[in-house]
């Protein structure tokens, strides 16, 4: 979403649906759309690094979160995602979800924004995935002649129609945490309303990549349309896994980072209507490996993908990932024996705010919480220790150190 986050608020006449039935279009809140730009294009407004920061306006942001992807592949239509593209997007979702907690990535610049309750955390988990077969509803807008010329167009109405069915149909949950990707293939196009040029794919000037929204009951969810179509959507930077998947991915990590942190519009945003994805849509940050096509710039869970930054108060400027905090484990009192009471200390600085919590492991099924506790080892040997810290954005340091157990000494007898 760079082009202003715009949260439209529209007010559309009613729209008919596939079934025939008609559907009562309600005022949807679009969360700022991605400008259809081609690699190496500048926005319309220039994001550069800037002293002023994304406010808060009192909304919630999410605790933690659940993702769901919808493919859409309607019957009968002929257009169907290429061999892979379905398994790398789901990869993506699931590793996001097993890194959870880690600044090592751009999504643990997350939890520095927060609502009464808590941090925006990075805390993921994933939900699966649908293949949507239902056929396509009538076509209700037309993609303009700087877009891929796609004929068959859906309006955000209807999309918002069909992830309601989906998750009905299939009994999919509908709280607050959970949040859901319609991805679309190559060939279906979508407009924010019935004679918009706000188009996926629709040129530089009115079209998009993406965008997050929710329904009038508090679905979240956020439409990703293909985008590795020449000359939009920034669709020539590197592709690390090879994949006409790989530029939708960079779209999903921008609505996931957005719906986390202002999933209603209203939390953290800027007085243009920016988002912290919306600030950083032409940074990608240095590249860490590979090179050319095959060129990476994030590591989720051991695997490589090309993803634009993300907005970060605390350092005023586009980032792609948190700074770990520091810690360790300081002290173990001696001697290290089996049933003798053992102290453990251990030592963190927060990066960024502040540490709030020290959990400990201490490698034989048993662990304890605070800075200093105590732990009795019943039996002789060697112990891998964890300490593992949560900050105040709800991220995780761990540090492990092996501690040696000696057999106690025998009391001897008096005779």
């Amino acid at each position: 979403m760079s082009r202003r986050a715009i949260t439209l608020l529209l007010a559309v006449a009613a729209v008919i649906l596939a079934a025939g039935s008609p559907a009562a279009a309600q005022p949807g809140r679009i969360g700022g759309l991605i400008p259809d730009l081609p690699t190496g294009a500048r926005a319309a407004h220039a994001y550069a690094p800037r002293s002023l920061s994304l406010s808060y306006g009192g909304g919630p942001v999410l605790h933690f979160n659940r993702t769901h992807v919808i493919f859409w592949e309607p019957a009968g239509s002929g257009l169907s995602f290429e061999p892979g593209y379905e398994p790398l997007i789901e990869r993506f979702l699931t590793q996001v979800a097993a890194d959870s907690h880690s600044p090592a990535n751009v999504y643990g610049l997350s939890g520095q924004y927060h609502d009464a309750f808590g941090p925006a955390a990075y805390a993921s988990s994933y939900g699966g995935a649908v293949v949507d077969s239902s056929s396509l509803p009538p076509t209700g807008c037309s993609e303009p002649p700087t877009g891929p010329a796609w004929t068959a167009c859906v309006t955000d109405i209807q999309i918002e129609a069909e992830v309601q069915r989906v998750v009905q149909a299939d009994r999919l949950p509908r709280t607050a945490s959970n949040v859901y990707f319609l991805v679309t293939p190559s060939g279906l196009a979508d407009c924010i309303e019935a004679g918009s040029s706000n188009c996926a794919l629709g040129g530089s000037g009115t079209g998009y990549c993406g965008y997050h929204s929710q329904t009038p009951d508090g679905l979240h969810y956020a439409v990703i349309p293909y985008n590795a179509v020449p000359g939009h959507c920034q669709s020539q930077n590197p592709r690390p896994n090879a994949s006409p998947a790989d530029p939708a991915i960079s779209t999903i990590s921008h609505e996931h980072n957005e719906m986390v942190t202002d999933p209603e519009e209203d939390a953290w945003i800027d007085s243009l209507g920016e988002e912290d994805g919306d600030l950083c849509i032409q940074s990608f940050g240095p590249v860490l490996g590979g090179s050319g096509e095959g060129a990476w710039n994030e590591v989720i869970h051991g695997a490589h993908y090309y993803l634009q930054e993300e907005w970060s108060n605390v350092d005023g400027g586009c980032e792609p990932r948190a700074t770990a905090d520091r810690i360790s484990i300081s002290r173990v009192s001696s001697p290290a024996q089996a049933a003798r009471r053992l102290r453990f200390t251990g030592s963190a600085r927060a990066s960024h705010g502040s540490i709030v919590a020290y959990n400990w492991f201490f490698g034989d099924g048993t662990g304890a919480n605070g800075r200093t506790p105590a732990h009795v080892y019943r039996r002789p040997g060697a112990y891998r220790v964890v300490l593992r810290t949560t900050d105040s954005w709800d991220n995780w340091a761990l540090y492990a150190r092996t501690v040696r157990v000696a057999r106690a000494p025998r009391v001897g007898r008096r005779g």
